[in-house]
């Protein structure tokens, strides 16, 4: 194997950006008769016999310990991002799922006989435009109320 080729991919990253003793990175092996053999790597300073890994100081030889840390800083701001959209995507699903809680709820509470029946159009203007079920439940409690007679409806 003498004429192996051996390339560092310069998109490694640091596994812990303040020790700097591990790195993730990709190697790109090129055997005599051309083939390309890629493999992703974690890439230790210190062997399991406790001395210098002759891969990490290779690494570090192609790629440079400054790109490494560059690469993990940009990484963590991206992974920083996509975190962040994620969470924005949770909450628009999450706002998405209780607005349509909340108009089942209504169209529920639109069913029942008393508030089907009534004719206090501005007590139910209100129940359709609740904005949450406390508010919903409120306008309906009110309408149910008025129309078994326990509650006198508001003259104009």
């Amino acid at each position: 194997m003498e004429n192996v080729k051996r390339e560092w991919f310069d998109n490694a990253f640091w596994h812990d950006i303040d020790r700097k003793n591990k790195a993730q990175a990709i190697l790109r092996i090129i055997d005599e008769n051309g083939r390309k053999i890629t493999q992703e790597l974690t890439v230790n300073k210190i062997d399991y016999e406790g001395n210098e890994n002759p891969d990490f100081i290779e690494l570090l030889d192609q790629v440079g310990e400054e790109k490494i840390t560059k690469n993990t800083l940009a990484r963590k701001e991206q992974k920083d991002r996509e975190k962040n959209i994620e969470i924005e995507k949770q909450k628009a699903k999450e706002q998405a799922r209780e607005l349509e809680r909340l108009f089942d709820a209504k169209i529920k509470t639109l069913e029942i006989d008393q508030i089907k029946t009534s004719q206090n159009r501005d007590l139910k203007s209100k129940l359709r435009r609740a904005k949450n079920n406390i508010e919903l439940q409120v306008y309906a409690q009110l309408i149910v109320m008025e129309e078994l007679g326990y509650a006198v409806k508001k003259s104009d």
